[in-house]
């Protein structure tokens, strides 16, 4: 007999992730063990004999080879248990709770900074590679609507304008927590 599951949805931003942590761990203390993530959802078992605390990760490029293996390798040696991933870059990690323990996956300083310029870097990546392709869509654009090019470029832009808002302060959140760090 299959496990039954519960699925939750949540809109979250990566450089709230702390804040995802705290409610898969909130989940947990309510008996919803998590087992899979998706795109705005979030898949749960029932186990109330259970308490976890989660932590997130954000890793590009591992693949599923010996590199990812050996990632793995590194947190179960530390006490943690992989539970799921998310776009191949975001992987969820939990440990039993323990009262009075706020467990991290990074505990120095320098680790900390390393790991928010990383996704700093990918949000400046993507709002450059959203720029070119702007610019190349709006030259497109121009030449096959001579006649009325506002009424596709217009809508165009604006979610252009809506991705590079949302890029940009992705960015800046990630510079304002590498800032506090460095204080």
């Amino acid at each position: 007999m299959a496990i039954p599951t519960e699925k939750r949805y949540r809109l979250s931003m990566s450089w709230n992730y702390e804040k995802d942590e705290a409610w898969l761990s909130e989940q947990s203390r309510q008996g919803l063990q998590l087992k899979k993530v998706g795109i705005f959802s979030y898949t749960f078992t029932r186990d109330v004999a259970m308490r976890y605390a989660y932590a997130l990760d954000f890793q590009n490029g591992l693949g599923r080879g010996d590199k990812f293996e050996a990632y793995l390798e590194l947190y179960r040696d530390a006490g943690w248990e992989h539970v799921s991933s998310y776009g191949g870059m975001w992987h969820y990690f939990r440990r039993e709770w323990q009262p009075d323990e706020h467990p991290r996956l990074y505990t120095d300083y320098e680790s900390l900074v390393t790991h928010f310029q990383k996704i700093k870097r990918v949000f400046i990546s993507l709002l450059f590679a959203n720029l070119t392709i702007m610019i190349i869509n709006m030259f497109n654009l121009l030449s096959r609507f001579n006649d009325r090019p506002w009424s596709i470029i217009v809508p165009v832009l604006f979610i252009y304008v809506c991705i590079f808002i949302i890029l940009g302060y992705g960015i800046s959140a990630f510079g304002k927590k590498i800032q506090k760090l460095q204080q």
